[in-house]
């Protein structure tokens, strides 16, 4: 009979140690939902010929907090549509973290967008002129990066050409207060 208590004892543990987990793991971050946006595109009878999402940020850590969003939409659109053209347009602060030079201090943000385009197709492209305003040539950012003359250029060409433009925005409670038109000057 003790053993039978012991044995009993140690699968209760057991389950509830599982059970536990569970509750624990209730606070890990959940993974991310594609846009509203996105959604609404599955409820027309045709895709558009390509997509691009748009990110003009005075917040360097906007495409670091979007990247999982990001990561969201491509999955679901790709489910529908596997060779679908996807382009991501960074022209905001948010552009310089994919300079070569900040690889160190935001390596799994790079590693991220280099697997976008390397593994997954999706163009990402930061503006040359607001690049040019801080002193930075188009090799200041990796060769996977495509550097446009004018990011707002590159998205009327992609209008052009059929895409949808879907801006994508930090929560609000991670977006800060300042105009995001009203760029950092500062150094990259």
């Amino acid at each position: 009979m003790p053993r039978f208590i012991s044995t009993l004892f140690a699968l209760a543990g057991l389950t509830l140690f599982a059970a536990v987990g569970d509750v624990w793991g209730a606070d890990d971050v959940e993974e991310a939902a594609p846009s509203f946006e996105v959604k609404a595109l599955f409820e027309k009878d045709e895709l558009p010929d390509g997509v691009a999402f748009e990110i003009v940020e005075n917040d360097r850590a906007a495409l670091s907090a979007l990247l999982p969003e990001i990561q969201a939409n491509i999955r679901v659109l790709r489910q529908r549509a596997p060779d679908l053209p996807i382009a991501v347009v960074t022209h905001g602060a948010e552009q310089f973290t994919l300079t070569r030079a900040q690889a160190a201090a935001h390596g799994s943000l790079h590693a991220e967008i280099e697997s976008l385009v390397m593994d997954d197709g999706v163009n990402v492209v930061v503006c040359g002129t607001f690049a040019g305003w801080r002193d930075l040539e188009p090799d200041a950012f990796p060769e996977h990066v495509e550097v446009a003359t004018a990011a707002p250029d590159r998205l009327e060409d992609l209008k052009a050409a059929g895409y949808t433009v879907i801006r994508l925005r930090p929560s609000l409670l991670d977006a800060p207060a300042e105009d995001p038109w009203e760029f950092d000057f500062g150094q990259p």
